[in-house]
């Protein structure tokens, strides 16, 4: 991987974080206080004005609630590893349903084209 879309992801992980504190109606002060930096601190790792450092990135994450593999996984960071537990589980979630949705049809073509004398 380049190291210009290495950049480009790791933006892409701030904006996601930038994002899920939105969503969550969190103000920058309050996320900063949480993990023990100022608002200003905060807004300046957010901007990618200095380099987000592991030990913040996890806390960052703790304090969204958020899974950090999720993160990484989202922002495109994880392209080149296997994919995380959660992206497993949803696709055999996904599997389960589309073979489930299929016994289903199976199920209604039988009762179809027998009906109940």
């Amino acid at each position: 991987m380049s190291n210009k879309r290495k950049f480009e992801d790791i933006r892409n992980l701030l904006f996601l974080i930038l994002n899920y504190r939105q969503k969550s109606n969190s103000k920058q002060s309050s996320i900063g206080r949480e993990i023990s930096l100022s608002q200003k601190q905060y807004s300046r790792i957010e901007s990618g004005e200095v380099a987000l450092k592991l030990k913040v990135f996890l806390q960052i994450a703790y304090a969204l609630k958020i899974n950090p593999c999720d993160l990484l996984e989202e922002s495109g960071l994880l392209k080149e590893f296997s994919p995380c537990k959660k992206t497993l589980k949803i696709n055999q979630l996904q599997e389960e349903i589309t073979e489930l949705k299929r016994r289903n049809t199976v199920l209604e073509e039988i009762l179809t084209s027998h009906p109940e004398k």
